[in-house]
């Protein structure tokens, strides 16, 4: 990279920040209407859209642990005990434990005792990615469809929020009209994320691509932009089969395959050390994206626009697992930037068209 675009890159990168930094930052009231306790941060972030300022959220798993096998902390169990409401995945066990022990009313992907389910809003699970095959890696891990990180899939997550719109709704009637507004504008905010993703596949050809998920939980990732997965090479804590992996090989040979897809969740499990070795020895690209964790992203936008960056800057890195060195991060730094300020665009001309 030049000089000039490196300057034109930070450039960029410091007007953005300036402008995110004057809008105001999302903060609970001092006396929150409404206390919510939420499994992980992606669901904090879509329930944050519905309550605004108005709720206080707590994150009951903490970053970096594995949520399959973690257990929550006595005051994680506290923060479920004292909050006006659960919003759960539906999918770790821990969760089944912790709604048999409190009494808090909660919301799950589908559960007859629920206050809301998800499905019930049009949530659905795709099918596990990979070889359904008997004796394939699939066929000895059944699921009914893949439930690991379904909330990332854009109708998903809309149909959390709604559920989330009407859980407030119940419990706090008087506020429903905010409650709706704040719903409103997050669809619109979703719709706005879509077209900048057909545009990006416009130029990187997302919908033509076939990909290896490191596990089932990047394969919604991959379905938001339309990349069909070939390949899964962990689920739980079972490894793909020589056999198996091999025909992955040959796939790879053949020129079936364009990239390797992992995430935050990926990075903690041997899948991971499997997907990096894959990516060296076929020079494949090797894109990290985010599936569970949020640090720095606040919301559920700013998660898929971070991965729409990460896919980006991906492909355009030269080498395998590129995503790690200095040219990937200023890639994805510029990518992000770009595609926050088409999104912002993008919303603004949403909102000029209602006003209109």
């Amino acid at each position: 990279m030049k000089r000039k675009e490196i300057s034109l890159a930070f450039l960029g990168l410091i007007v953005i920040m300036s402008a995110v930094g004057m809008v105001p930052a999302t903060r609970a009231q001092s006396q929150p209407v409404l206390e919510i306790a939420v499994s992980i941060a992606p669901l904090a972030g879509l329930v944050n859209e519905i309550g605004g300022t108005y709720i206080e959220t707590t994150v009951m798993l903490s970053e970096g642990i594995e949520p399959h096998a973690a257990s929550l902390s006595p005051e994680a169990v506290a923060a479920a005990e004292a909050a006006d409401l659960l919003v759960l995945t539906g999918h770790f066990p821990w969760e089944e434990d912790l709604v048999e022990v409190i009494d808090t009313p909660y919301l799950t992907l589908d559960d007859d005792l629920a206050l809301e389910s998800y499905e019930d809003f049009g949530a659905r699970l795709s099918e596990m990615p990979g070889d359904h095959a008997e004796g394939s890696l699939i066929a000895q891990h059944e699921h009914e469809g893949n439930p690991h990180a379904w909330w990332l899939l854009p109708g998903n997550a809309i149909a959390i929020a709604n559920a989330t719109r009407s859980a407030f709704s119940t419990l706090n009637a008087s506020f429903s009209s905010i409650w709706q507004d704040n719903f409103d504008r997050f669809t619109e905010d979703v719709q706005a994320f879509l077209e900048l993703v057909s545009s990006a596949d416009g130029d990187y050809s997302f919908s033509q691509m076939h990909a290896i998920v490191v596990t089932p939980a990047e394969a919604y990732i991959a379905e938001a932009f339309e990349i069909e997965v070939e390949a899964v090479l962990q689920v739980d804590q079972v490894l793909i089969s020589g056999t198996e992996l091999l025909e992955v090989q040959d796939a790879i040979r053949a020129g079936d395959v364009s990239l390797i897809l992992g995430s935050d969740v990926a990075r903690l499990q041997a899948g991971g050390e499997y997907a990096q070795q894959l990516a060296e020895d076929y020079d494949l690209p090797l894109v990290w994206c985010r599936a569970i964790f949020f640090e720095d992203l606040e919301d559920y936008i700013a998660l898929m626009t971070y991965n729409l960056g990460a896919l980006s800057a991906g492909l355009e890195a030269e080498g395998p697992g590129a995503t790690g060195t200095t040219l990937n991060l200023a890639l994805l730094m510029l990518s992000g930037v770009f595609g926050l300020v088409a999104l912002v665009e993008a919303i603004i001309l949403v909102q000029r068209g209602r006003a209109d």
